[in-house]
């Protein structure tokens, strides 16, 4: 499988655990949330889709995604928000190891450059998660009337 095929699934089975979590989420803060990491998930779809069929980027085949594990296959094992967000960190931490790596593999220079931005856009979803976090570990450092 090409990278940038690999980098598309991600992207699709990202978008399905978002919209899963934003389906089963009573808060209507927390859907939203789910709802946004979800659009851009599809962002990144749409994106990886349009340089795949432009066909400017070289499309040998590639071994090193037939080495890397599917990030949103483990099933979120209770329905609290903390382990859910704990849950979407991991899988955040992943997609950016797996986008690092692929950068790295990259049989181009426009590739990487893709792959590099997408691993961006993944430390930025990490940040909001891990922020969401802390204000569900520890309310009182962000409420000071609690």
């Amino acid at each position: 499988m090409h990278p940038l095929d690999y980098a598309m699934e991600v992207e699709l089975q990202g978008k399905e655990f978002y919209l899963k979590q934003a389906s089963v989420t009573e808060d209507s803060a927390f859907r939203e949330i789910f709802e946004g990491l979800a659009k851009d998930e599809e962002k990144h779809y749409q994106l990886l889709k349009q340089i795949r069929d432009s066909g400017v980027y070289d499309f040998r085949e590639s071994r090193v995604t037939d080495r890397v594990e599917t990030i949103f296959d483990a099933p979120v094992n209770s329905s609290s928000y903390i382990a859910i967000y704990q849950q979407a960190l991991e899988f955040e931490e992943k997609a950016i190891d797996l986008f690092g790596e692929l950068a790295r593999k990259a049989t181009s220079q426009q590739e990487r450059d893709v792959f590099l931005m997408l691993e961006r856009e993944e430390e930025g979803h990490k940040a909001l998660l891990w922020r969401i976090l802390q204000l569900l570990q520890r309310p009182e450092e962000y409420y000071s009337n609690l």
